[in-house]
């Protein structure tokens, strides 16, 4: 049996202030939700999960996306909470990611086009650039409406520049573990 490997394309994004308030943010949530908190180093958000790859498509994938696996320079800005699927019934809290030139929609096409060519199945929802912070179990309701609602519109700070990575999911007992592949080992 051929070995695979868990793959998405993303981008991990970090900034000073997002780390400062984190910690805040996780403590005025508690009490509110419940579920499992995204480690401030696996910060990132996703254009395309591509799932389990036969390991022998890995490298031809690698050199065929290679042109969109870059660092790019465009500021992108971390400001408010959201949720998914609503905010009636949240499963996922996140930070919303805003980058006005849509640059980061050109790549999301861009890197289905040629995600297709492999016959890739891709997530048919429109592409909505965002930072899970935790993904929700369980939850009180109107506390947690109330403490979104007083991150509305804040502000978590920005990025003059990112990377586009291709990146492997390993899963474990203790969570994810991503590691960007640049180069086959």
């Amino acid at each position: 049996m051929q070995q695979k490997k868990r793959l998405f394309i993303g981008t991990f994004i970090r900034t000073d202030k997002l780390l400062e308030e984190y910690p805040k943010v996780k403590q005025k949530f508690e009490g509110a939700v419940w579920g499992k908190w995204v480690e401030d180093w696996n910060l990132h958000f996703t254009y395309h999960f591509l799932g389990e790859i036969e390991f022998s498509l890995v490298e031809p994938l690698l050199t065929s996306l290679s042109p969109f696996l870059k660092d790019y320079e465009c500021e992108i800005n971390l400001k408010g909470l959201g949720c998914f699927p609503s905010l009636n019934s949240p499963r996922v809290l996140f930070v919303n990611i805003f980058e006005p030139k849509g640059l980061l929609q050109k790549i999301h096409f861009n890197l289905s086009k040629v995600l297709k060519q492999f016959e890739i199945e891709l997530d048919s929802r429109p592409f909505q650039p965002h930072l899970t912070l935790m993904r929700i179990k369980s939850y009180r309701l109107n506390l947690f409406k109330k403490n979104l609602l007083g991150y509305q519109n804040f502000d978590f700070g920005s990025v003059q520049h990112f990377q586009v990575n291709l990146i492997e999911s390993r899963l474990s007992k203790d969570g994810p573990t991503y590691q960007p592949i640049d180069q086959l080992s």
